[in-house]
């Protein structure tokens, strides 16, 4: 497989995952969720989707990989209907912790600085 597809699916799955959670998940647990990356594998079979928290006061929730997995299966149901694959690639979801990372990079510099 290309990997052209691959990022192709992967920017395609970011764009359609990020809008099904913003219109049609009701579980106000997931509503703060945004997703920051898709990485497809090269053969497509799967995808892990990189998400984040928004907001300062869920900065401390932690969100159970049990619902993630029922959203998972949930998407891939309705990623299947919109997509124009043969198979929509199985989803795993993974806390995004570069964002942590370069924030806390940025206060060191900061504190540096002084």
């Amino acid at each position: 497989m290309s990997s052209i597809r691959a990022q192709k699916v992967s920017d395609f799955l970011k764009k359609e995952i990020s809008l099904l959670i913003s219109t049609e998940i009701n579980d106000p647990r997931l509503k703060n969720i945004n997703i920051t990356a898709v990485k497809c594998s090269s053969d497509i079979s799967q995808a892990i989707v990189f998400y984040t928290i928004i907001g300062n006061e869920t900065k401390n929730i932690d969100i159970n990989p049990k619902i993630l997995d029922k959203l998972s299966g949930m998407l891939r149901s309705r990623l299947s209907k919109i997509m124009k694959i043969r198979r929509v690639p199985k989803l795993k979801f993974r806390f995004d912790e570069s964002i942590e990372y370069s924030n806390n990079i940025e206060e060191l510099l900061k504190k540096i600085k002084k």
